[in-house]
């Protein structure tokens, strides 16, 4: 009797813990305008995130990387950010203003989301890709190789997600 009321104890904690796990944390950003954008704004579009920082030897590949993913998806509901995971001590609004005139920017000064959807790769530049749930699909990609095909790599996650 007791193992069965342990058993139903047990059970019940693992039900409300997967119900816990299952909701996506909600991350605030703030554009270098002063406008703040929330993960579940987002919700409804695929959302891709590159986490990097104004001094990363990578930001220029990324940036263009992400340019060529925006326009690829300019007719469809996929947003495309870069995030900058410096605080406004380290980068001016004007400075990531200045970093492109065709990708969004964001900013996640205290790397709260950076820290949680970069999980174990915790590199600059880090890329993630939500789902319209605003769910991480994926593991988290660190770096950007120029020797694979990344934009063609995340255009078939893209796509896919589209197709749901």
């Amino acid at each position: 009797m007791m193992l069965t009321g342990l058993r139903a104890l047990t059970a019940s904690f693992v039900i409300a813990c997967v119900g816990l796990t299952a909701v996506a944390q909600d991350f605030s950003f703030s554009t270098p305008s002063g406008q703040t954008v929330t993960l579940s704004s987002l919700r409804g579009s695929v959302v891709v995130l590159l986490f990097s920082g104004v001094q990363d030897p990578q930001r220029r590949d990324g940036l263009k990387a992400l340019a060529s993913l925006a326009e690829r998806y300019q007719d469809k509901s996929v947003k495309v950010y870069w995030v900058s995971i410096n605080s406004t001590a380290q980068a001016s609004d004007e400075q990531l203003k200045s970093i492109s005139s065709t990708v969004s920017i964001l900013r996640d000064g205290n790397q709260a989301a950076f820290k949680r959807l970069s999980g174990k790769v915790a590199q600059l530049p880090t890329i993630v890709v939500l789902d319209q749930e605003a769910n991480p699909v994926g593991q988290p990609r660190g770096g950007i190789s120029s020797s694979s095909d990344f934009i063609n790599d995340l255009a078939s996650i893209i796509d896919r997600l589209l197709q749901r």
